[in-house]
């Protein structure tokens, strides 16, 4: 699942990394998603595995899976959690913090404090109302639902693009405006 063809680092953190982490952000990971963040992160995903939702929430955001660009981790790169934690921590409601993204500027977020605590949630950046909806009760379940996907068969005729109501009124008046 990992696309280990464009890591470029590999390297194990201990576990005084990620104490120290939470002891900053006043957070505490579970105990899987810990060891992701020691032994990987800053991770892409291999294009043909995508997330697949419990079937419920297909039904409010019309989607049956979803792409992940990478995760964020330890390393200092693009993909750095810190980085991402305080990128977003004025847009994401306080109890969830981003682990991983979507193409698009969606996020994925991991729970930190009481009924949200562990697990995990996609935060869609541009829907009107409702905009975050729980995928997981845990992080590696949310990993277990990730399934090898037939890319190739894939057209511009199966795609669904979401689009909040603002953002498709400006599109069509701006689209009037050229003709």
């Amino acid at each position: 699942m990992i696309d280990f063809d464009v890591k470029e680092i590999n390297n194990s953190w201990n576990e005084d990394h990620i104490k120290n982490l939470e002891r900053k952000y006043n957070i505490k990971f579970p105990q899987d998603y810990s060891f992701y963040l020691q032994h990987y992160g800053n991770d892409y995903i291999k294009e043909d595995y995508h997330f697949i939702p419990p079937e419920g929430l297909s039904n409010k955001i019309k989607l049956t899976q979803f792409e992940i660009d990478s995760f964020y981790g330890l390393y200092n790169d693009e993909n750095n959690i810190e980085d991402k934690i305080n990128f977003y921590k004025d847009l994401l409601p306080a109890d969830l913090i981003p682990i991983a993204d979507l193409p698009g500027g969606d996020l994925v977020c991991i729970g930190i404090k009481d009924d949200t605590q562990n697990k995990i949630y996609i935060w869609f950046h541009d829907m009107n109302g409702e905009n975050i909806f729980l995928v997981s009760d845990s992080f590696k379940s949310f990993i277990m639902n990730f399934k090898r996907i037939n890319v190739e068969g894939n057209n511009l005729e199966n795609v669904t693009l979401n689009m909040s109501d603002k953002l498709n009124a400006f599109l069509t008046n701006a689209s009037k405006k050229m003709k």
